[in-house]
């Protein structure tokens, strides 16, 4: 049990920590990455709670398969929906928390092109918020969607290792670093068709130590997808590895 001089110490550390952030907010202002809005009056420190809300208010039915947003009467089964059955996907379902839209395509895009490495904290919360339940119990490692080494040192980091490494500890998984790597330095996907990106993808990725799939059940991680045609060729490699199944988490879901 505490004792006064405990309690005393508590609420003294809680009174300077308060303060030094009252300082701090002072000198250098927080605003919400996803709209700008102060943050001086809200507990969050990088994204708003309008933004917070919009962003898990945006839950929609999705194809298992695909991700894309099913329309009033549009089904999806085993083969996917009209949008994906006639597309060759290696992984088996996906997962997202949205479309790339609103607050969170704002948000990734301060995380992944303006370096704001901060922003892994809501962003993490964000993903191992989604109702994983169904799915955890059934993986075996996780495996974030690697970039080749010199982008990786241009950026400064993967933002997909980074998420990944966020959702392990969360949820404690075991994490596999580096074991599928790039060994193609492609061109961005983000200006290419889905037929050029598919060209530009493949033979792009290697499993360095196969063991360590065989028999597995794989969850790759990434920030966005948008034809799947780089999660399909990570998922294939996957499999080749003897990998059992692999399941896509993402934060969101693009269009081409």
């Amino acid at each position: 049990m505490f004792n006064l001089h405990q309690v005393n110490k508590v609420f003294a550390a809680t009174a300077i920590r308060s303060m030094f952030q009252g300082l701090l907010d002072i000198l250098y202002p927080r605003h919400c990455f996803a709209c700008d809005k102060s943050l001086h009056e809200e507990r969050n420190s990088y994204i708003c709670e309008d933004c917070l809300e919009q962003i898990k208010e945006s839950e929609v039915r999705r194809c298992a398969r695909c991700g894309f947003e099913l329309g009033p009467g549009i089904a999806s089964s085993s083969k996917g929906c009209p949008e994906c059955e006639n597309i060759s996907l290696r992984f088996k379902k996906s997962f997202f928390v949205s479309d790339n839209k609103g607050p969170l395509k704002n948000l990734i895009h301060q995380f992944k092109y303006h370096k704001h490495v901060c922003l892994i904290k809501p962003l993490g919360d964000i993903l191992t918020g989604l109702q994983l339940q169904d799915i955890i119990p059934e993986i075996d490692v996780v495996v974030p969607v690697p970039l080749h080494w010199k982008k990786k040192q241009e950026r400064g980091f993967n933002q997909s290792e980074l998420l990944a490494k966020k959702l392990c500890w969360k949820l404690s998984l075991p994490v596999s670093i580096n074991n599928l790597h790039r060994v193609k330095n492609t061109l961005s996907q983000t200006q290419l068709s889905r037929l050029q990106r598919q060209k530009n993808i493949n033979g792009a990725f290697k499993v360095k130590k196969p063991d360590i799939f065989f028999k597995k059940n794989v969850l790759l991680v990434d920030d966005v997808l948008t034809t799947g045609m780089t999660a399909s060729e990570c998922a294939r490699n996957l499999k080749n590895a003897g990998a059992n199944e692999v399941y896509l988490l993402a934060l969101a879901r693009s269009r081409l």
